[in-house]
């Protein structure tokens, strides 16, 4: 208790190394925590799964998509297989009787999914719940909420207008699954109700997704190359040279592996990322055991006569050891139990930022106490163990004269500056090109207005609401034109990809109105041909694509004999987002008898936005009846396409500046212990004659240099780092100069800014009064 006493003394003496070393640690572990338990979340994706060694997905590269006859087609040709469950992922409008219509997540699955996979199942039989074609399993919290405590199974629910009925009730979908999210499962064969019933049946759409469970015992990988040659033998897609390879992934890789999964959007992560990440908690730990280490030493000389009159009264250096690391491991704790608070209230934040649940209360098992305790003695071990032994081995005779002081070295401690300096710069580096990489993606000139125009998804109208519903909207002050469209530029059109002459094409292909070009700004060189409804508008590389006849202007619209003309040539714009490159885009009039699926508004500049499609919501709603009403604007979709880019610049953002400000409380303290070290070589260099500039320059020269050596460090570090990360975009910035200047300076400025008062104060001082007591 004596040593305790002493120790909180020594703390309450010493203000600024308590605090620097308390909240410094406390933030550092708070993101270590919540990093921590991120990536074990991330790393441990279907680890429940019972089957999870025997499921398997196909994919071409890194895009899982199939067409519906593909999996039984599977099973019929490998006897390895012993079922497959196909998942189809869409939002629906969800009624029921005397509620509004709301929007959902689904999850379209086959009647084998719960014999795949492992989920609960709470109320039903397993394997017999998505039997029928209309039946719905729901969640656990959706029947909480949709019928309170009454037993959901066997009511009726409509979905997308089409009754349904309850079979059955699931344990809340989990987070850490590759399964896209849902409230309710459907039947699969119900997605005939979006595209009739050929789409169960023909291998046109290579769209969907399937996962495959192998029999015990069985290797499915080996039939890849089998896989392959069947495909190109009997599939389009593979025949005409899409499909370039049949990769069997299991479901461990998979959540890792996938880029692309179609309709079944599935959930995916970057390897990458998750490596940034443990890699940045490990470097923020680091940074904060440095600074505890660095800042302990520091005052060693502080502490020495303590040291040197327990070794003089006879204590040994083990009892010292053993008493420096109890005090580490105080810390430590305290400032452990001060992190876990934090990373509680930080916790909405950061499920936000990483588009996730964390739920660190259920994440606290009796296992993670035990691992937490384990973590809390090895960093409590390591923080402690190097001034332990250098506090330790002090010779009290030397302390006793009052030479010690003037004999400490810092030669590591200096090193262990510069390894935070180094960080601080490249953290910023990547930073800024992150920050510039997100606004630039967000701010490109994508070819088309942006500005005011809202984008409604058509689930209510038919064909012959079209005109009635146009005159609704042109009524309503501040909407200046309106389009009916099969497909945005936003959300992309429908594909259709053939083969011609040995060559591939892939078509982005709209129908569109005539008010369609003027909302978006989309310009038509016309090529002499008269628009009708079978001729083409193309965009400038698909016209260079297909190599049209210069005469006649016509070409091989479907890649067989079929020909069409082409009306005229309009400028390349992007489509969806710029993280995937679609070259060829083709237009055609809407037909009158073709349902729109987007109903598209421009609204006046100066025109309240929000207001307006609030009245526009409201006349869709009671011209339909009640459907749901889905829309989002052109220039805030295009940012939500970028929100993981943001994200990661939010979250390095955040640890940049921890680090950086981790970094200025660790230099502040530091230097001004190093400075009440050099008090006495300072105060006979001015009894020698030296100015206040040469004594301020001595101080600030070691500064300099630290930082000029971590700059030189750090620059090609950051500069690999984010070589890398660039190669995930087509579209990006370069690895401009001035940014690795800008964050060597800022760091530069920053560190001066730290021990330029200490260093006046210094160079101000009386020496007489620093000689006083020699």
């Amino acid at each position: 208790m004596l040593n305790l006493k002493t120790y909180l003394k020594f703390l309450s003496r010493n203000k600024l190394y308590t605090f620097v070393s308390v909240v410094g640690f406390s933030i550092s572990l708070m993101f270590v925590i919540i990093l921590g338990l991120y990536v074990r979340q991330q790393l441990s994706v279907d680890d429940f799964q019972e089957n999870k060694d025997r499921i398997f997905l196909i994919a071409n590269g890194t895009e899982s998509m199939l067409g519906n006859p593909v999996p039984q087609f599977v099973k019929d040709n490998c006897p390895e297989v012993e079922s497959f469950a196909r998942v189809l992922s869409r939002e629906v409008a969800l009624g029921k009787k005397g509620l509004d219509k709301v929007k959902v997540k689904a999850l379209f699955a086959d009647s084998t999914f719960f014999h795949v996979f492992s989920f609960k199942v709470l109320e039903g039989d397993p394997a017999r719940v998505l039997e029928a074609r209309k039946s719905v399993v729901v969640t656990r919290s959706f029947a909480s909420q949709y019928f309170g405590d009454e037993d959901p199974v066997g009511k009726s629910l409509f979905i997308d207008n089409n009754e349904h009925t309850i079979t059955g009730i699931m344990g809340n979908m989990p987070e850490n699954t590759i399964i896209p999210d849902a409230e309710i499962l459907v039947n699969y064969n119900s997605i005939t109700q979006y595209w009739g019933d050929y789409i169960l049946e023909t291998n046109n759409n290579f769209g969907f997704t399937a996962f495959f469970l192998e029999k015990k015992g069985a290797d499915f990988t080996s039939k890849s190359p089998a896989l392959l040659d069947l495909f190109k033998e009997n599939f389009w897609f593979y025949k005409r040279g899409f499909g370039k390879s049949v990769n069997i992934i299991p479901l461990k890789d998979a959540y890792f592996t996938l880029t692309y999964s179609g309709y079944g959007v599935l959930k995916h992560n970057s390897r990458t990322a998750i490596t940034v990440y443990m890699a940045i908690a490990i470097l923020i730990l680091v940074i904060a055991l440095l600074n505890y280490i660095n800042l302990t030493v520091a005052q060693a000389g502080f502490r020495g006569k303590e040291s040197a009159i327990k070794k003089l009264l006879g204590s040994s250096k083990s009892r010292l050891v053993s008493q420096l690391l109890t005090e580490s491991l105080l810390i430590t704790a305290v400032t452990f139990l001060a992190g876990l608070l934090l990373a509680f209230l930080a916790e909405p934040f950061f499920n936000n930022v990483l588009d996730t649940t964390l739920d660190l209360a259920h994440q606290f098992t009796p296992a993670m106490i035990g691992t937490s305790i384990l973590f809390v003695l090895i960093i409590s071990f390591v923080a402690g163990i190097i001034p332990a032994l250098i506090i330790s081995n002090f010779n009290p005779l030397e302390v006793v004269k009052g030479t010690f002081s003037r004999k400490v070295k810092s030669s590591y401690s200096k090193v262990l500056i510069i390894f935070q300096y180094t960080v601080a710069i490249a953290l910023l580096i990547c930073a800024i090109f992150i920050q510039r990489q997100s606004d630039f993606l967000i701010n490109y000139d994508i070819g088309y207005n942006r500005e005011g125009i809202l984008e409604i998804d058509n689930t209510g109208l038919d064909t012959t609401q079209i005109d009635g519903f146009k005159a609704k909207l042109l009524g309503i002050p501040g909407v200046d034109l309106v389009s009916f469209s099969c497909g945005t530029p936003l959300g992309g059109g429908n594909n259709n990809s053939y083969e011609q002459d040995g060559e591939q094409f892939s078509f982005q292909e709209f129908y569109v109105d005539s008010a369609f070009f003027q909302i978006y700004g989309i310009t038509i060189e016309p090529t002499g041909i008269p628009s009708t409804k079978e001729t083409w508008w193309l965009s400038d590389k698909a016209y260079k694509a297909v190599h049209a006849d210069p005469a006649t202007q016509t070409f091989r619209v479907w890649g067989g004999e079929d020909k069409a003309q082409i009306a005229g040539i309009f400028n390349d714009f992007k489509i969806r987002t710029l993280e995937r490159e679609y070259n060829m885009l083709r237009m055609r009039w809407r037909r009158s008898n073709e349902e729109p699926w987007n109903i598209i508004v421009k609204m006046m500049p100066g025109t309240d936005y929000y207001g307006t499609a609030k009245r526009i919501e409201k006349e869709y709603t009671q011209y339909t009846r009640g459907e749901l009403f889905e829309a989002r604007f052109v220039d805030g979709g295009i940012q939500q396409n970028y929100e993981s880019v943001r994200k990661t610049s939010s979250i390095m953002s955040a640890f940049t500046i921890l680090t950086i400000v981790i970094m200025v409380m660790g230099v502040f303290a530091m230097s001004l212990y190093l400075i009440r070290q050099k008090e006495k070589e300072i105060a006979l260099r001015k009894i020698n004659g030296a100015t206040e500039k040469e004594v301020l320059f001595l101080l600030n020269k070691d500064s300099l240099k630290r930082v000029a050596i971590a700059f030189v460090v750090a620059c090609p570090a950051a500069y690999y780092a984010m070589t890398k990360w660039f190669e995930n975009f087509p579209y990006k910035i370069g690895l401009s100069w001035w940014v690795f200047a800008v964050a060597g300076l800022a760091v530069l400025l920053l560190t001066l800014i730290s021990v330029s008062y200490m260093t006046w104060k210094a160079a101000r001082a009386n020496p007489v009064d620093s000689l006083k007591g020699e």
